[in-house]
């Protein structure tokens, strides 16, 4: 005990500075978590990935059919939950994507998983969840007061990938069977009607005539704000947009897929957009130049804060306020890639508080190295010796018993043969007294009242 305090007088300073790094790295690895965390819209695979298998379950209503679905599910997924990635592909408007273009690339995701076994039809459930948007500019109406706001076409589970903070009503979907309802931001709410309380209210957009779904709050957090603007804006339905505005191209794509092994889901998606390559071939590309000139670009969302994904980001960070690629974002990406950057410098952060602990360790083993007394060609030695007198003291413990068993069976041995001339001894005995009685009962030259008397009694004479 008395080595081990004097070791923690005499290194005192380093091991409170070690204690103090690595105390901040905790706590920078806690808030480096807290902001990924935060990050809704990047989290839809998990969100989906924990419901999923269930609801697929659930969905099936013929309870004789239940035991064979879930075999299925189980098939697909195994003992765990399958995991899932959520993709994205961001569209240059030249590009000229389209409800008919959307169609193509659903077609080409479900084909690619109906191959691989993880089609709707095995689960009778939801595989997979996609949503599609773009943003224009638009000015709507009521009565005399007119108002510009950005539209957001959407499509698909948008609301689902983006779980905006509802302040009243609901959200719309593609398959409400009216699609003549919007979501409003708070901005555009009390811009038109100077209140959050406008469920059903009207608004017109050109000749068409659009009610009050729901309104939903306005990012709060400085990063958010700062990327969703002071706009008005307003969701509404792609396909009634699209009756206004002739000129609507989609210029991003979200979906949430199986992902069985590493990047399954993300190069499905860049398959169903044409840009299939081989790994190799890209790779060199990748190397030779980091930069995207296509007009589609996709991401996967699921592993972009990854370290592994953090630490190839750095390698390319003098690159990346180039954008070469004619793509733009949404404020949601726009944000997720704001945060790659902060997570990528604590991550830097992170690593370098550990050099200090990571280099007092070294010099600790190198100085008990210095003042070592024993030298590896001894510890062998010695485990050799140990081993050695574990084998003879093993060997003895063996020899010990059998001796000890052969005393045993001695001593046996002895008390059979003393038992048995015990026995024999009895035995004789008994014939003795037989052969004496006999003997007696044998008459001699006496009367014949006293051989008669002997007779009778069996005792000699009175």
């Amino acid at each position: 005990m008395s080595k081990i305090t004097t070791f923690i007088k005499q290194h005192k300073v380093v091991l409170i500075i070690d204690v103090i790094l690595i105390a901040m790295y905790f706590i920078i690895t806690a808030i480096a978590h807290h902001k990924v965390d935060s990050m809704y819209s990047q989290q839809e695979a998990m969100r989906w990935e924990n419901d999923e298998v269930t609801n697929s379950s659930k969905k099936d209503s013929k309870e004789e059919n239940a035991d064979a679905k879930k075999f299925i599910i189980k098939s697909l997924v195994g003992e765990k939950k399958m995991p899932y990635a959520q993709v994205s592909a961001f569209v240059s408007p030249g590009y000229g994507m389209n409800v008919d273009g959307i169609s193509d690339v659903r077609s080409s995701i479900a084909e690619k998983l109906n191959k691989d076994s993880y089609s709707d039809s095995m689960t009778e459930g939801r595989v997979w969840i996609d949503a599609y948007s773009c943003e224009t500019s638009i000015n709507l109406r009521k009565d005399n007061n007119t108002v510009p706001a950005k539209a957001v076409a959407v499509g698909g589970d948008f609301f689902q990938f983006h779980p905006m903070r509802l302040l009243s009503g609901s959200y719309i979907s593609e398959s409400d069977v009216n699609q003549d309802r919007i979501v409003v931001d708070e901005n555009f709410a009390w811009a038109m009607f100077g209140s959050n309380d406008i469920i059903g209210m009207q608004v017109w957009l050109n000749n068409s005539v659009y009610f009050v779904a729901g309104v939903v709050e306005v990012p709060k957090d400085k990063l958010s704000g700062i990327a969703y603007g002071n706009d008005n804006r307003i969701y509404m339905s792609y396909s009634e947009l699209k009756k206004n505005i002739e000129n609507l191209p989609i210029t991003c794509y979200e979906a949430v897929l199986p992902n069985p092994i590493s990047n399954y889901a993300y190069y499905a998606l860049r398959e169903a957009y044409g840009l299939a390559e081989e790994e190799a071939d890209e790779t060199m590309k990748k190397k030779e130049n980091p930069l995207s000139f296509d007009d589609v670009e996709v991401k996967e969302n699921t592993k972009r804060y990854n370290s592994m994904e953090l630490i190839t980001n750095a390698k390319n960070w003098k690159y990346r306020t180039m954008h070469t690629a004619p793509v733009g974002y949404p404020y949601w990406e726009n944000v997720a890639r704001v945060q790659e950057d902060t997570q990528m410098k604590l991550l830097i952060a992170r690593y370098a508080l550990l050099v200090f602990p990571l280099l007092s360790l070294l010099w600790l083993i190198y100085g008990l190295l210095e003042r070592k007394t024993w030298t590896v060609k001894g510890l062998l030695m010695n485990e050799f010796e140990k081993q050695r007198e574990k084998r003879n003291w093993e060997a003895y413990e063996k020899q010990l018993a059998e001796k000890e068993a052969e005393a045993i069976i001695k001593v046996e041995g002895l008390e059979t043969e003393e038992l048995n001339s015990n026995y024999e001894a009895e035995a004789g005995n008994e014939s003795f007294d037989d052969e004496k009685e006999e003997f007696d009962e044998i008459p001699s030259s006496d009367d014949e009242d006293t051989v008669e008397l002997r007779s009778v009694t069996g005792d000699g004479l009175f």
